[in-house]
């Protein structure tokens, strides 16, 4: 029986002009989770990337700029307890501006137990 994991995925943003010549040093950042039905975590870790990597994208914007969507990096994957829902759903987002210094940071700090 396949057990749902929860796929935490880093994405990054970048805007060029239609020259394709890059417009701002710092990107827009999106954190999603999305679920995955896989047979263990070892196979969870197989599937995410790949299912991952299909929401990259390009796309121009309203202001004529060429928007470039990459996965930056997975940060996590853990299983769950619903093992009902459907596989690659989206069940958060969020997308904020850092340079890449500052989500290196916010991805490795470690967090001391007291």
């Amino acid at each position: 029986m396949k057990d749902m994991y929860a796929v935490k995925c880093l994405y990054q943003s970048k805007f060029y002009s239609i020259d394709n010549e890059l417009l701002d040093e710092t990107p827009a950042w999106e954190e999603r989770i999305i679920l995955i039905k896989a047979l263990s975590m070892e196979d969870a870790d197989l599937k995410s990337e790949k299912i991952a990597k299909e929401y990259e994208s390009e796309y121009v914007n309203i202001h004529n700029q060429i928007v470039k969507i990459r996965l930056y990096t997975i940060v996590d994957i853990f299983a769950t307890f619903d093992t009902n829902a459907r596989t690659n759903i989206e069940v958060y987002s969020n997308i904020f501006n850092a340079t890449e210094e500052e989500v290196e940071k916010m991805l490795y700090v470690e967090y001391p137990i007291e």
